[in-house]
C-alpha cells in the first residue's frame, strides 16, 4: 500500500512539473510575441513618418517646379537672353503617351 501511495504522489508531482513547464513556455511565447509586436509597431511608425515627410517634400518640389516654370518667371529671363515669346499659332502642345 505504501508503494502505491508513493507512486501516486510522484505522478502528481510530475503533472505539476509538466503544467509549470507548459505555463513557462506559453508565458515566454506571449512575451516574445509582444516584444516583436512592439518592435514592428515602432518600425511602422517610423516608416509612416518618413512617408509623410516624403509626400510633403514632393508637394513642395512640385510647387517650386510650377513657380519656376510660370510665365511670370520665364518672361524676364527670356527678355534678358534676347529671346522672344512665340505667337500662339507657333506653339505646339505634345501630350505625353501613357507608359
Amino acid at each position: 500500500m505504501a508503494a502505491r501511495a508513493v507512486g501516486r504522489g510522484s505522478g502528481g508531482r510530475m503533472r505539476l512539473v509538466v503544467l509549470m513547464l507548459a505555463f513557462l513556455v506559453i508565458t515566454g511565447g506571449v512575451i516574445l510575441r509582444r516584444t516583436f509586436g512592439i518592435a514592428a509597431a515602432s518600425e511602422l511608425r517610423d516608416l509612416e513618418s518618413k512617408r509623410a515627410a516624403t509626400i510633403n517634400e514632393k508637394l513642395r518640389l512640385e510647387g517650386e517646379i510650377r513657380a519656376a516654370s510660370s510665365r511670370a518667371r520665364l518672361l524676364p529671363l527670356a527678355e534678358r537672353l534676347d529671346l522672344r515669346v512665340p505667337a500662339d499659332s507657333q506653339v505646339v502642345s505634345i501630350s505625353r503617351s501613357a507608359p
